[in-house]
C-alpha cells in the first residue's frame, strides 16, 4: 500500500506511555490530565486497526464550568484536522454561556503532532475514539458534573471521531462497565463516506451538522447514512445548511483555500468492518484528491448555533 493510499486510510479511519497520574481538575478553568481508555493502533502489515485496551496514551484537555454551584451538564470537544483553534474555543464559550461544562480535548500534544489535514496517515479519527472515552470517565469522576448528563461534539476530523463514538461497538469497547457512558454525539461537518457494520447500531442519539457546498466532507452521504440509520430504527438526524462551506462556523475565518490538504470527497469506502480489513492502494487512487475550501457563513452558524442549542437542551434532559 503507497503512502497516498495509506494517507487517506488514516483520514477516513482515523497514531507515550500510559497515564496513571490521576486528574488535576481545579475550579472554573484548569488545564487536566488524563489516559485514553485503551489505545488503537495499526497492524503490522497496516493492513487493519488493532484494539490495545491495557494500553492508554497519556493526554490532556481544557476544562472550564459555567458560573454556578452545577453539578453541570457536560460536553466533551472533540478539535478538527488542525487541532484546537479559533472555532473549538469558540464553541466552549458558546456552550459555558448555555450552563454547559466544556472539556476540549487535545488528541495531538500527547502523540507529537501538529496536524492532520495535509499529512493524516499518522492518526485516523477511529484512533482517537479512546480519548474522548478516557475524557467522558474523567468528567463522570468531577463532583462539578452530571455524570448522566455528557454529550460529544466533534468538528470535521473530530466530527468522524463523534461518528465512530456513537457507534454501540465504541460504546462496548471503550466505556467501563458500570459507568455512564455519552447521552448524545453531535457531529459538525463529518466525512460519511466510508460505511462498516458496525456503524449501523447507535449507542445514542447522533445528530449531524453539514454545509451544502461542503467540497471536504459533503453533506450528500452524511444524509444518506441518516437516512440508512432511521430505516434501522436509530435516532439520528441531520441539519444541512443551504450556501454553507466547511467549517461555516469558523468564526472571523473567511474565505481560505487548502491546496495540501488530503481530500477523500470523491472516495467511497464499504469495509467488512470497522477495523478493517483496509481497501487496497489502486482502488483509491483515482478518487484521493488535494485541495479543499473553509470558509465562515454568519448565517449558518447562527442557525446551528440555535439548533445544538435545542438539541442538547432535548437530548440531556
Amino acid at each position: 500500500m503507497n503512502l497516498r493510499a495509506l494517507a487517506l486510510l488514516g483520514l477516513l479511519l482515523g497514531s507515550c506511555p500510559p497515564c496513571t497520574a490521576e486528574p488535576r481538575i481545579a475550579p472554573r478553568q484548569s488545564t487536566i490530565s488524563f489516559s485514553s481508555t485503551g489505545s488503537i493502533e495499526r497492524s503490522g502489515d497496516q493492513t487493519r486497526f488493532v484494539v490495545e485496551p491495557e494500553t492508554g496514551i497519556a493526554l490532556s484537555g481544557s476544562l472550564q464550568l459555567p458560573p454556578g454551584d452545577g453539578p453541570f451538564p457536560a460536553v466533551v470537544l472533540a478539535h478538527g484536522c488542525n487541532g484546537i483553534g479559533r472555532t473549538e474555543r469558540t464553541w466552549a464559550e458558546v456552550l459555558h454561556a448555555w450552563g454547559y461544562a466544556t472539556l476540549l480535548v487535545d488528541s495531538f500534544s500527547g502523540r507529537n503532532l501538529a496536524e492532520a489535514c495535509n499529512n493524516p496517515w499518522p492518526l485516523a479519527p477511529l484512533q482517537r475514539v479512546p480519548d474522548v472515552f478516557g475524557a467522558l470517565h474523567v468528567l463522570a469522576d468531577n463532583a462539578s458534573i452530571d455524570a448522566g448528563r455528557i454529550a460529544l461534539m466533534g468538528f470535521s476530523h473530530g466530527g468522524i471521531v463523534a461518528l465512530n463514538a456513537a457507534t454501540e461497538w465504541a460504546s462496548q469497547r471503550f466505556s467501563a462497565k458500570n459507568r455512564p457512558s455519552f447521552r448524545a454525539f453531535i457531529a459538525l461537518y463529518p466525512y460519511c463516506n466510508v460505511s462498516f457494520p458496525e456503524q449501523g447500531k447507535l449507542s445514542g442519539p447522533l445528530r449531524i451538522h453539514s454545509g451544502e457546498l461542503d467540497d471536504w466532507t459533503p453533506a450528500a452521504p452524511c444524509s444518506q447514512l441518516v437516512s440508512e440509520l432511521r430505516k434501522r430504527g436509530q435516532d439520528a438526524e441531520i441539519s444541512v445548511y443551504p450556501g454553507a462551506h466547511h467549517s461555516f462556523d469558523a468564526v472571523g475565518a473567511g474565505r481560505v483555500l487548502l491546496p495540501d490538504a488530503v481530500n477523500a470527497a470523491a472516495c467511497e469506502i464499504h469495509l467488512p468492518g470497522i477495523l478493517g480489513p483496509l481497501p487496497d492502494a489502486q482502488a483509491l487512487a483515482p478518487c484521493l484528491k488535494t485541495g479543499a475550501t473553509v470558509e465562515e457563513d454568519a448565517a449558518a452558524t447562527a442557525a446551528a448555533r440555535h439548533k445544538v442549542r435545542k438539541e442538547l437542551e432535548g437530548l440531556l434532559d
